[in-house]
């Protein structure tokens, strides 16, 4: 609603005046863009710091969802972008190659933390052949350089975009205005954990193409774009022991081993506790019942202790 409201003080748009949007899940993946020139794919790169990427051309080859070439009727130039990534399921059967790989070889089984290291890892090989044998996908989201646009809305260039080929995420709508994007955003999340895919919000983004070049950017984003981030899952687990890890440089930290539980996908067995200092706020010891989050998603963390009065006591 606040980002409807910036976008119409800005534009300074009449009370009759609708502000659509497309609202699409933002996919925890591997950003990149693939350009075609008179049609033909012939760089792929990833997003870097902003400015500068690294060219893995020779590794996008080998992801299906990417076509070589484009149309008759495409533009002479233009950049798709969207993410690769990693299936849940390929996920885990990658890991369980791997496992099993190396346990024929008799060397350390290397295993993939999550769904976007995977695709990151995978994607970034120096060796194309490698690529080959991991079950990249990739959905587009946007586009970048081009020389004409077919369309003059968001969604109608998208679907166009779709038409050439590529896979666009099936909960890609556009919306009238504001009260259907926050539906769709909880249409999503209601469907976010049985998604063959991780995702970690909904990006919303002003349809019209002449509203969003007057609103243009400021610092590295765009003001005709937001994404409206999912709260972090949580869960229940025991506390089973703290255990204290040294780092390369020799820093201790301790780190907590739970009951195995599920979030977001994930199941997880670890989370850092910190510092004594986050020992100590939490009041945690082995036993406790403690609530449970991915940080971002990512990061497993403790946030609660449910036991919390009952450790007091015993500890008193």
């Amino acid at each position: 609603i606040e980002f409807v409201l910036r976008v119409r003080r800005f534009l300074k748009l009449g009370e009759d005046d609708r502000v659509a949007l497309t609202a699409v899940p933002k996919i925890d993946g591997l950003s990149c863009s693939l350009r075609y020139e008179n049609r033909k794919l012939v760089l792929a790169a990833t997003r870097g710091d902003g400015q500068v990427g690294e060219n893995v051309t020779p590794n996008v080859l080998h992801i299906s969802d990417i076509p070589t070439q484009l149309p008759a009727d495409a533009p002479d130039v233009f950049e798709v972008r969207g993410e690769v990534y990693m299936a849940k399921d390929d996920f885990f059967a990658l890991n369980a190659r791997l496992a099993a790989e190396a346990e024929e070889t008799g060397k350390e089984a290397r295993q993939f933390a999550n769904p976007r290291n995977a695709a990151a890892g995978s994607l970034r090989q120096k060796d194309a052949a490698v690529t080959a044998l991991r079950p990249l996908r990739f959905l587009a989201h946007g586009w970048g350089e081009t020389s004409a646009l077919p369309g003059d809305t968001q969604f109608t260039v998208m679907k166009t975009i779709e038409a050439w080929g590529f896979p666009l995420h099936p909960l890609f709508v556009d919306c009238v205005q504001v009260e259907p994007a926050l539906a769709q955003y909880r249409k999503i999340e209601k469907l976010r954990a049985d998604l063959p895919f991780d995702i970690d919000g909904v990006v919303y983004k002003v349809d019209r193409l002449d509203w969003q070049a007057r609103l243009g950017r400021v610092g590295r984003g765009p003001r005709w774009a937001v994404a409206h981030k999912f709260p972090a899952e949580r869960a229940e687990t025991t506390l089973r022991d703290i255990d204290i890890q040294v780092g390369r440089t020799g820093k201790l930290t301790p780190v907590a081993r739970l009951e195995p539980v599920t979030v977001g996908g994930v199941t997880v067995t670890n989370a850092t506790l910190h510092n004594a200092d986050e020992i100590e706020r939490l009041g945690v010891r082995p036993g406790d019942r403690v609530l449970l989050q991915r940080a971002g998603d990512v990061i497993p963390q403790i946030v609660e202790n449910l036991s919390r009065d009952e450790t007091r006591e015993a500890y008193a």
